[in-house]
């Protein structure tokens, strides 16, 4: 008998689509679809007309824009995280006689294991040893480490370990105090952030209510405000209605967000 020419094991079906779907759901993708969504619901409930979306085509660039800056707060605060855990791994490898080029390479490895995948911080560290190990000045690679950081402590450090290296000095002290330093200032913002957490969420129930109130009129009792829409009078006092939301809901932001 002749054999079978069926395949053993089945093919997988072509994934172009499932391909596209996960290229629309990554970071950058989804505030633009969730600017683009609101777009369309307001365009719904304060205009109720095709039109509206070209007015309200604005929010998608203001809603990424907000977006973007909760995500480098989050990235900042991960930062700052682990740009402690790095000084504090620096102090441990000093305190054991390694020199402070064997430290930060140390460190390098021992921060990987603490943060395996996810680690923001680890591969700035990378491109410091690799420079460290091709030559480049120590001071220079970790000023450059600290710029691409962004962030005060990193370069204070810098300029520490600069000095230090120009005249001498206890590199573990420097970077110890440093690292207490950073840490009193992490206890202060994480007791604030525990503090805000429920103005926060006061904050985004009151910025959804207003439009769920709109949502809950226009579809229960739709007649009551008709005279709003299809008129030049309504679309001006909508707009006027929209601006005055967008501002307080700014303005609610400012007054919880506390920088130290």
């Amino acid at each position: 008998m002749e054999k079978s020419r069926r395949p053993k094991t089945k093919r997988k079906a072509n994934s172009k689509w499932n391909y596209s779907i996960k290229n629309l759901l990554t970071p950058k993708c989804i505030p633009v679809i969730q600017g683009v969504l609101l777009t369309i619901v307001i365009a719904y409930l304060f205009y109720k007309s095709i039109f509206g979306i070209f007015i309200g085509i604005i929010l998608v660039p203001f809603w990424c824009r907000l977006a973007k800056i909760e995500q480098q707060k989050k990235r900042k605060a991960r930062i700052l995280i682990e740009f402690k855990e790095l000084m504090m791994l620096i102090v441990a490898s000093l305190q054991t006689g390694y020199s402070l080029e064997k430290a930060l390479l140390q460190s390098e490895k021992e921060l990987k294991r603490l943060y395996p995948k996810d680690s923001v911080l680890l591969p700035l560290v990378h491109v410091m040893n690799q420079k460290i190990s091709m030559n480049i000045q120590l001071e220079k690679a970790f000023f450059e480490f600290a710029k691409s950081v962004d962030l005060e402590e990193a370069i204070s450090l810098a300029e520490i370990i600069s000095f230090a290296k120009r005249s001498g000095g206890n590199y573990g002290k420097n970077i110890k105090d440093t690292a207490m330093k950073l840490e009193e200032n992490l206890s202060i913002k994480q007791e604030i952030e525990t503090i805000t957490t429920e103005k926060r969420l006061e904050l985004k129930v009151m910025c959804v209510m207003p439009l769920a109130i709109l949502a809950y009129i226009t579809l229960t009792s739709g007649a009551f405000i008709a005279p709003l829409y299809g008129n030049l009078l309504g679309i001006v006092i909508m707009t006027g209605c929209l601006m005055g939301y967008g501002a307080l809901i700014m303005l609610g932001r400012r007054i919880i967000e506390i920088n130290i």
